[in-house]
This record gives C-alpha cells, sequence and structure tokens, in this order.
C-alpha cells in the first residue's frame, strides 16, 4: 500500500484486539493494496474500531462477546458491499446505523459518497458524531430519527442513491420506509451473514412482495440485494 501523507498516529490496541486486528489487516490487505489510500484509509479503519471498542462498554455499542473480534466480526464485514458497486454510490443511507456498521467503514473506503447515518437513539447518535469529528469524515452526516420518520423529518441528502441495513428488524417494513427516502430504483442491501437466516429472509421477502437475490461480498459475507 502507498502510505499516505499527513497520517495521524495509529492507536495502540489493547491486548485483547491485537490478534484480531492481525487477522483483519491480513484478509484486508491485498484490496487496499490497490488503492491510492489504503494506508490511510487502513489507519482510520484502525482507529475507528478502537473507539467501538474504548467506548462499547459505556453505551453498549456490541454485545460484550464481541469486543474482542471487532475488526474481523464488524468492521470487515462492513465493507463486503464494495464488490456490488463498480462506483461508489454518490449518497447512502445506513438504517440503524448502532456503532456504526457499516456506514463509518464505507464512508472511510468511500470518501466521494455521502452517507447519512440513521441512528434514533441519542446515546449513540453522540457517538457517530463524535467518530465523523475524530476521523475527519466530512462525508458523513448524523440522523437522530427514527427510520420510518426520516422522509417527514426533511433529513438532508434525501432521497439518497443506496441504503444499508445490518441491524435485525422486520425487514419488509424498513423497506417500505425507503420510499421517498431513495430515489426509485436505489439498490438496497442487508447483511445476512451465515447460517440459514438469508433463505428465511428471502422467504419472508417474497411472502411480502419483494424481489431480492442472495450475493456474496468482497470478503465472503452474506448479503441480500435489491432495489427501492
Amino acid at each position: 500500500m502507498r502510505s499516505a501523507s499527513g497520517a495521524g498516529e495509529t492507536p495502540n490496541l489493547p491486548a485483547n484486539l491485537q490478534s484480531d486486528h492481525d487477522a483483519f489487516v491480513a484478509a484486508i490487505r491485498p484490496w487496499l493494496e490497490s488503492r491510492p489510500q489504503g494506508a490511510r484509509e487502513l489507519e482510520l479503519l484502525t482507529r475507528y474500531g478502537a473507539l467501538v471498542h474504548d467506548q462499547s462498554g459505556r453505551i453498549s455499542l456490541i454485545a460484550q462477546a464481541d469486543r474482542s473480534s471487532i475488526y474481523t466480526r464488524h468492521v470487515l464485514d462492513s465493507l463486503n458491499p464494495v464488490a456490488l458497486f463498480q462506483t461508489p454510490p454518490s449518497s447512502a443511507l445506513d438504517l440503524g446505523s448502532g456503532a456504526g456498521f457499516p456506514g463509518i467503514p464505507l464512508a472511510i473506503v468511500w470518501p466521494e459518497c455521502q452517507i447519512v447515518l440513521v441512528e434514533s437513539r441519542e446515546k449513540k447518535a453522540g457517538f457517530l458524531e463524535r467518530v465523523a469529528r475524530e476521523l475527519g469524515l466530512r462525508n458523513v452526516a448524523v440522523a437522530c430519527v427514527r427510520i420510518e420518520d426520516l422522509v417527514a423529518a426533511n433529513t438532508s441528502g434525501l432521497p439518497a442513491h443506496a441504503a444499508f441495513i445490518r441491524a435485525l428488524g422486520d425487514l419488509p417494513s424498513m423497506l417500505t420506509s425507503l420510499r421517498g427516502a431513495c430515489v426509485p430504483g436505489a439498490p438496497w442491501v442487508y447483511f445476512i451473514g451465515g447460517g440459514l437466516r438469508g433463505e428465511e429472509t428471502l422467504a419472508e421477502l417474497a411472502s411480502a412482495g419483494v424481489r431480492s437475490s442472495r450475493v456474496t461480498g468482497q470478503f465472503g459475507g452474506g448479503l441480500l440485494r435489491g432495489t427501492v
């Protein structure tokens, strides 16, 4: 990877994160090596994971059991959708952003994409604003509003050109909420991981009259995709 000028200092990671970060770097390095700002992106992704780890006990950002696998379980998985886009969308929504997955990692590697992180819980929205500020992510905005109230709240950045959903929930209802929040025909991506959840969700969507397909992401994660 080419080194980035003006890059900040990478944090010293807690001992329980180091091996996970090593595995993360090994997995992502081949992809980042072809990117002009790959070193800078790796630095920001590393700093972001450290911020989540540092604050997760206070705000309950992620499950306690996931604190030692932030990079491989959450940060790397968040980047799986890059395989589905020849060029980044000009704007996107991260619905139910929580700790910022997948919106923050995507914003780091897609600086040309304006991403709105939708998170209704004030403490978590405050954390997201802090992350965007500390990492200098000018392409990130935080909307502290319920997903179904996005359009009525006159949220800036709408209508968006893509949507990402990683939080669990009633997916058909979430997709209904995208009408008016996204341009017609905008792609949406839902993270399914492994197991049977993907087949179950596909069946649920089919019953609701929603067309979707299952695909494998850049780093092996399971995804569902469709259009608004």
